[in-house]
């Protein structure tokens, strides 16, 4: 694993009840020595499967933010991983970006409604995102 991933992750860990203060500062870094182009697979072949899922959640929320493109290619990945729906750890990432997967929301909904059916697991969280969706939208 780099350096700079690695420190940015426990940041990342050590900032997640708190402010992603210097989180942020490394993920500048991050994105300088991994670039833009197919960051997240990169990232998530990079990081170790034993970094709890939240923590790569978190790092991909910060990117979106980073990004030149403004979060486009994180999501469009991650969308992707809603709509192969296999694998529960990228299912819970894609989950919890702070952001509304899918630009529509009847596509959401749809997909959201199920993997919810598919993995309980992550059923309410697919729940509180229709919810919210639909009262921002209304």
């Amino acid at each position: 694993m780099h350096p700079i991933l690695q420190e940015t992750l426990l940041a990342i860990e050590a900032e997640r009840r708190d402010q992603f203060d210097q989180s942020f500062l490394l993920a500048d870094q991050l994105l300088a020595v991994y670039g833009e182009e197919e960051l997240v697979e990169q990232l998530y072949r990079d990081i170790p499967a034993a970094c709890p899922w939240e923590v790569v959640a978190d790092i991909f929320a910060i990117l979106i933010w980073s990004t030149s493109d403004n979060g486009a290619a994180i999501t469009q990945v991650t969308d992707q991983w809603l709509v192969e729906g296999d694998d529960l750890r990228k299912i819970r990432i894609a989950l919890h970006l702070d952001t509304y997967p899918f630009l529509e929301r009847a596509k959401m909904e749809a997909i959201l409604t199920g993997l919810a059916g598919q993995h309980p697991e992550v059923a309410q969280k697919c729940q509180e995102l229709i919810e919210s969706r639909r009262a921002v939208d209304e």
